[in-house]
């Protein structure tokens, strides 16, 4: 179970390094605050796909944000269609699959009953002849932790999978909005995203794009920016790469 827990961390720390650069938990009283929407210029050169070493953003034309990660790392499916999770060793009839859901389960010593560690549900047409394709992330642990990494409720959230081979990628749908201003800075905010402190409605970043190069720089308007201060230290940055259709 600590491993499940690991994994999905591991995604979750990834992901909102460059989202979310606070751990505190959401309330009621700051979720009304944090309503947001979005309506200043879009600079059209960010909308697309952008994947950095493990996880990437595809920001839309609808102004939306959604988080994509390859987890094949964590787990995915050999040629021969079995579950592979560092540092687990799945079971017989651990892994079930019908051509339309995949359900993964797991027994550990120190529960009395089999763990849900992930449920997909095939988007498309029944296929029984591969498990190649993409799913709707229905249940699971992994859900779950994801879930509240990203400090909100597995039932708030849009999660799809896709399996191609022994690839497993991830994206949260629709997971927050977005503005650009003066192109040059971008802002994303949403419902369940946490942020700096109570009087903050985003979470900045100034961006730079260079050719299929995108760079996130995040803005810290907290920052204490004399030289004696950690936070002078360098800027939390993440460099991207646009993922050609």
């Amino acid at each position: 179970m600590n491993k499940i827990c690991g994994i999905a961390a591991a995604f979750v720390l990834a992901v909102t390094c460059c989202v979310s650069c606070s751990n505190a938990a959401p309330s009621e009283e700051s979720s009304s605050r944090m309503s947001r929407i979005s309506s200043a210029p879009i600079d059209t050169a960010i909308l697309g796909t952008w994947s950095g070493d493990v996880t990437g953003y595809r920001f839309q034309e609808d102004r939306k944000v959604s988080l994509i990660m390859d987890f094949s790392d964590s787990v995915h499916f050999d040629k021969d269609g079995n579950p592979v999770s560092e540092g687990i060793e799945y079971a017989d009839g651990d892994l079930s699959f019908d051509g339309k859901t995949i359900k993964l389960t797991h027994k550990y010593e120190e529960f009395d009953e089999v763990l849900d560690i992930m449920t997909l549900e095939r988007t498309g047409a029944e296929d029984k002849s591969t498990m190649d394709g993409e799913y709707n992330f229905v249940s699971g642990a992994y859900l779950k932790y994801i879930a509240e990494g990203l400090g909100t409720e597995p039932e708030k959230i849009s999660v799809t999978a896709d399996v191609e081979g022994e690839k497993l990628s991830i994206t949260v749908v629709d997971y927050c909005n977005f503005e650009t201003r003066n192109n040059d800075t971008l802002e994303m905010f949403s419902e369940n995203m946490n942020y700096v402190d109570e009087t903050a409605t985003s979470v900045k970043y100034s961006y730079k794009i260079d050719g299929d190069t995108l760079t996130l720089t995040y803005i810290d308007d907290t920052t204490d920016t004399s030289a004696s201060s950690e936070a002078s230290q360098e800027p939390l940055q993440e460099v991207l790469t646009r993922v050609k259709d």
